[in-house]
Formats: structure tokens, sequence, C-alpha cells
């Protein structure tokens, strides 16, 4: 008992503010003026009939024209906006209401309002996906013809591009461990000076390497274009440079050798003959190497090699490629997770339902049939207000599109263009004539509001049949439940198939 007179004393308390606030909605119309000289009706009507434009044999509206549209349309669609604000309210509240009167009906029509809304979201949702998809699809097939690409791109996931970083580094460390071991004996200064030299050239083998296979070997797969053409070079500059520097440490190692610096992993000696020519480094070719200069340098080129491949492996290579598919698999990836929790999700919603109608009973029984009927009609009336709105806002167009072929009919030397005459050759009087019914039918507009919406009559009746219902059977609603249950899982199913990538 002290559950449902809390909540009695809740909706006397939402009762109290609601009642403190405007209650009605205007539709503000946009000045006719405002339109034209926004779009520069006079100019453009002038111009594009000086121009012959639209031909002759058009059958579409001119750009001025859908301008026009367009124009009137953002507006009503900003009003739209504002009175489905207005209206959430009033829509809490007659679902509130509908609830606590405790008719069959409306008890249902919350239940399915909360199942739909649901739908209706993940729906939602689902369409702004797709549409990036979708976008995003075409972008890849795009890409692919532009570039004469056959196979899908190569997307970098977070674990490609950590394994990808993650080897860089190992071959860094690798080879300025190795590196260090071999040149640290050869070095006046010992290991700490090899360490020093190793990593600047393990930076220049793999970083740099890195960096070139990503930025410069993806650019030669590109069609015939001056950027591959400058990779070509740049990139062959850098691979004679890298094996000349190589060639170049191996070198010095070898000489070290011959002089009798060096003579096993680190261990050195003293200078046994400085009278045998042994080579410059800085002409490695003139050098006769050594088992150990050999490694030094086939560990600076492989691993350089191999930090080539990295970069070029990382991500697409194909330039660009990878990025325009990384957004495209996100996206599909996320279609996916909502359309297969979709059902688990509705199926909690029934469930809890069913646990809770015993509770809910009592307060159905007890609720007001006249606050029930003061929002209902609330709505009706904003229903009623839009349709005037709309119709204004079809005829306001028909005006500015009517004063644009007039002036454009006044300056052009052809005939009037064939979509605006009827069918019988006579020019439209009513050019835009009227809104989709989509845009002026109210229903349509809040589509959400759509089941919640009464006319005067319906009203009437309406607030006849909940003091005969009330008493309903919870047995009678727990049979609806299982019909509607039905219809969703079919609603699922029709929104899985209908979003399926």
């Amino acid at each position: 008992m002290m559950k449902f007179e809390f909540i009695r004393k809740s909706l006397r308390a939402i009762r109290t503010i609601l009642r403190g606030k405007k209650m009605s909605y205007e539709f503000k119309d946009i000045d006719v003026a405002t339109v034209e000289n926004a779009i520069n009706l006079t100019t453009k009507g002038e111009i594009d009939g000086k121009n012959n434009l639209p031909s002759e044999s058009s059958e579409v509206f001119s750009i001025t024209e859908n301008e026009a549209i367009t124009k009137f349309d953002n507006h009503r669609h900003s009003q739209v906006s504002e009175a489905a604000r207005f209206l959430d309210p009033i829509k809490n509240k007659i679902i509130g209401y509908a609830a606590i009167l405790g008719q069959k009906h409306y008890f249902i029509e919350n239940f399915k309002n909360r199942v739909d809304q649901t739908l209706i979201t993940a729906s939602g949702k689902l369409s702004n996906l797709k549409d990036s998809y979708d976008t995003q699809n075409k972008e890849v097939n795009h890409f692919k013809l532009s570039n004469d690409i056959s196979r899908d791109p190569k997307s970098l996931t977070t674990i490609k591009m950590i394994g990808g970083l993650l080897f860089a580094a190992v071959l860094f460390f690798i080879e300025v461990r190795v590196n260090t071991k071999l040149l640290g004996p050869a070095m006046t200064g010992g290991e700490g000076e090899g360490q020093s030299i190793s990593l600047a050239v393990a930076a220049l083998n793999v970083i740099i390497s890195f960096l070139a296979g990503y930025f410069l070997v993806k650019n030669f797969n590109l069609q015939k274009s001056l950027k591959k053409t400058i990779s070509q070079f740049i990139l062959a500059f850098y691979a004679i440079f890298i094996i000349y520097l190589n060639w170049g440490l191996g070198a010095f190692r070898a000489i070290a050798e011959q002089k009798g610096q060096v003579v096993e992993w680190g261990q050195t000696e003293v200078i046994v003959s400085q009278a045998t020519e042994f080579g410059n480094a800085l002409y490695p070719w003139t050098v006769s190497w050594s088992p150990y200069a050999a490694v030094l340098s086939c560990v600076g080129i492989g691993f350089a090699l191999f930090s080539l491949l990295d970069g070029y492996f990382f991500d697409d290579p194909y330039p660009g490629y990878g990025s325009i598919g990384k957004d495209r698999n996100e996206n599909k990836k996320e279609i996916n997770r909502i359309r297969e929790h979709l059902g688990n999700e509705i199926n909690i919603l029934f469930k809890n339902e069913v646990t809770k109608v015993s509770s809910e009973r009592d307060l159905l029984i007890s609720e007001s049939v006249k606050q029930w009927s003061i929002n209902v009609t609330k709505l009706d009336t904003v229903f009623a207000n839009y349709r005037l709105y709309a119709k204004k806002i079809s005829d306001d167009t028909d005006h500015i599109i009517e004063e644009y072929r007039s002036l454009n009919s006044h300056h052009r030397s052809t005939p009037a263009p064939r979509y605006w005459k009827d069918k019988d050759g006579n020019i439209k009087l009513k050019p835009f004539n009227t809104l989709t019914e989509d845009k002026i039918n109210p229903k349509l507009v809040f589509s959400s509001l759509a089941l919640l919406h009464l006319n005067k009559n319906e009203i009437e009746d309406k607030t006849k049949s909940f003091n005969n219902d009330i008493n309903e059977e919870l047995s009678t609603y727990l049979k609806e439940i299982n019909i509607f249950k039905e219809d969703v899982n079919k609603k699922i199913e029709d929104t899985r198939g209908k979003f399926s990538v």
C-alpha cells in the first residue's frame, strides 16, 4: 500500500508541475519575402529566363525552385522538431494516465509504445549506421574502380597495429644489441661508444625503413603518377644509402680485426702492425671481409628490409585504401552487434512486463479519466494546427514558384518547360500543389504519437469505454501480450533482414 500511495503522490506532483506550463503550440510561419530574398528570386528568375533555363524538355524543378522548396521544408522541419519537443511531455502524460486508468487497450499500448520505441531506436541507429556503411561502401567501390583494384581493403585493426609496431620495436632493440656487441670491441670508446652508434644506425635501419615502407613503397601500387615516380626515386636513393651505411660498418669492423684490434667476440689486443694496407671503411669494396663484419652488415641490411616490409604491410598496401575500409568495417561490426542483441533486448521487455502486471493492476484501476481526456485533446489540437500550418507552407511554396516562373517566362525566348504544364498543355495553377502525405499528415510526421492520437468523437467514445473496461481480467491482457509478441518477433526479423550487411 505504501508503494501505491507513493505513486499517487508522485502523479499529483507531476500534474501540478505540468499545469503551470504552456499547453498549446502555435506553428510559426516563415515570411515569404524572407525566402525570396534568401534565394535571390528576382535575379535568378531573370537570369534563368534569359538563358532559357530550365530547358523546354525539362521535367524536374529548377535549382531556384528547389531552393525555395528546401527553405520552406527546412523551416517546417525545425517547427516539427520544436513541436515534437513540446509534445513529448504530453505524450508521457497520455501514456501515464492511460496506464493508471487500467483500460486494457491503453495498458497494452503503453507497453507497445515502449517496445516500438525500442524498435524505432534500434532501427534509427541501424539506419544511420547503414547509411554510413552504404556511403563508405560506395567510396570503397569507387576507390576500387578508380585504382583498378579487385580485392577488399585490408583494414588496420587494433591487434594488427600493435603487432606491427611491436615487431618494429623488437627489430630495433635486437639490432641495437647485436650492433653494440659487434661494434663495441672495435671502438676506442668501447661498448658505450658502440651503443651510441648502434642506436643511430638502428633508427635508420628500422624506424626510417618502416616509414619508408609505409609512405614510399605503398606508392609503387599507384597507377602512373608523379607521386609514384618520386617515391621510387627516393626509395632507390635510400636503399643505396642503407646498403652503403651497413657495408661501411662491416668494413670498419673488418679493418679493426685485420689491424689486430679485435680477434674474437668482445676481446681486444694491441695493434700488431701498421704497415699493411687494410683499406678504408669509406670505400668498403677495398676491404677484406671477415665473418663478424659480414654478420654486422647483413643484420643491418636484413633488419632494414624487414622493417620496410613491416611498414608496407602496416594497413593496406594501397595508399589510402585501408582507412576507407576501416570505417566501413567498424560500421558493419556495430550493425551486426545491434541486430544480434535486438531480440534479447525485446525479450527482456516482455519478461519484465509479465512479472509486474499483477502489482500494477490496482494503480490502473485508480486513475482519472478527465486528465487523460485533457491531454489527448491537446495532442489532437496540435495535430489540427499542424495540418493548417502544412497547408500554409504548401500555399507559400506555390506562391514563390509562381513568381519565379512568371519572371522566368517574361525573359525567356523558348517555350515553357514541360513540367510547368498539365496533361492538356496548360500552365499549372498550383505548380507545387501540396506537400506529400508523409509531410502533411501529422500521424506520419509525429509517428511516435500516431497511436496515441484520437479525434474529438474518438476521445468522447474512449472516455466512456474507460469506465466500462476498467475491471478487465488480467488473463486477457496476458493473452494479448502473447499475440503482440508474435508480431514483434516478425518486426525483429524484418529489421534484421532490412539492415543486413
